[in-house]
């Protein structure tokens, strides 16, 4: 079950929903399936599972919602020093910190350890790339009918690019199915 989740600063692709890894979390601590049962069912490494199962433990609802710890170096480092304050382990720390996975937090202690605070910041180097880099941002009005046939073109075949991923993503899912059957 594929979803965009919102993250702050933009979108990324998540490769399951909120409600999904809710449910299996829901399904492995109801004692229903075990970890590894839910892992041949969903195709989801048994740990990942145990995971999402900590996290819906602590949080409920309100599990694998997005988060502020990202934003800067100090919330980084806040979450770090909560983790070894309390002897924390990665994942538990990642659990109550209500992360989508612990390689988040493994990343920051990683670049702590290698950097120090300045390997939390975010990196200064070239500037993050516009929506669509060729179209100026002026007004429809102000617009040329070529530069509005130009920008025309451009969100056609994007829009045919992402219809062209969601067919193949949707056929990979059909053959997967197949394959459990």
């Amino acid at each position: 079950p594929n979803s965009w989740t919102p993250i702050i600063g933009g979108l990324f692709m998540s490769k399951y929903s909120r409600a999904f890894k809710c449910a299996v979390a829901k399904q492995f601590l109801l004692g229903e399936c075990s970890s590894h049962d839910l892992s041949h069912t969903y195709s989801i490494a048994p740990p990942i599972i145990r995971y999402w199962g900590k996290v819906f433990e602590i949080h409920g609802s309100d599990s694998f919602k997005p988060h502020d710890f990202a934003k800067n170096a100090q919330t980084k480092l806040h979450a770090l020093k909560k983790m070894w304050t309390n002897g924390w382990s990665i994942n538990h720390t990642s659990a109550v910190l209500n992360f989508s996975s612990p390689g988040t937090l493994s990343v920051w202690l990683k670049q702590y350890k290698q950097y120090g605070i300045q390997g939390l910041e975010r990196s200064r180097g070239q500037p993050p790339m516009s929506k669509h880099p060729f179209i100026k941002q002026k007004s429809d009005d102000e617009k040329t009918l070529e530069e509005l046939k130009e920008e025309l073109a451009y969100l056609r075949a994007e829009n045919a690019v992402l219809k062209k991923l969601e067919e193949l993503e949707q056929e990979k899912h059909r053959r997967t199915k197949k394959k459990r059957t």
